[in-house]
């Protein structure tokens, strides 16, 4: 029997971000056309059998496949593994947008705060209420994170 990438891995391990990050390039020999190894050699990464367990994917291998297929599969388990989440967004920094970016991360907030109101109001808050707040949180941080560079920028001045 052959060895598939589409094997059970231990959920939540670095094998198993690496597996899905292959199968969200089309699996091993799309993969393999896109990074610069063999697709043996990208199964061996996947692989969480004994033989493999210190054979991980180096981290351009990972970028350009994250890259080609759009889904920061590995890069999202690094960060949950340092504490953090990982969120996208489109950086376009220009220190004369600073009020209308700040204007925009009230207005974000405040809906935020206005769905978790909302929501709490009975004193529980259900997939719906938090899919709201997921949403306006979401949106809050991504306009915060157009700003930061401009900010980040004006302290080295």
């Amino acid at each position: 029997m052959a060895k598939s990438p589409y094997k059970h891995r231990r959920p939540g391990s670095l094998k198993a971000a690496v597996a899905d990050l292959i199968e969200h390039c089309g699996g091993l020999q799309r993969a393999a056309e896109v990074a610069r190894v063999s697709r043996s050699q990208l199964f061996r990464y996947s692989n969480d059998s004994e033989e493999d367990a210190n054979c991980h994917m180096p981290a351009d291998i990972a970028a350009a496949l994250e890259r080609y297929c759009g889904q920061p599969a590995v890069t999202e388990w690094l960060a949950v593994e340092a504490g953090c989440t990982l969120l996208a967004v489109t950086v376009e920094p220009a220190a004369e947008a600073i009020p209308k970016n700040v204007a925009e991360i009230a207005q974000h907030a405040s809906k935020l705060f206005a769905e978790f109101a909302a929501a709490y109001s009975d004193g529980a808050i259900d997939a719906g209420e938090a899919g709201k707040m997921l949403s306006a949180g979401d949106a809050m941080l991504r306009e915060y994170m157009h700003l930061r560079p401009v900010l980040t920028d004006l302290t080295r001045g």
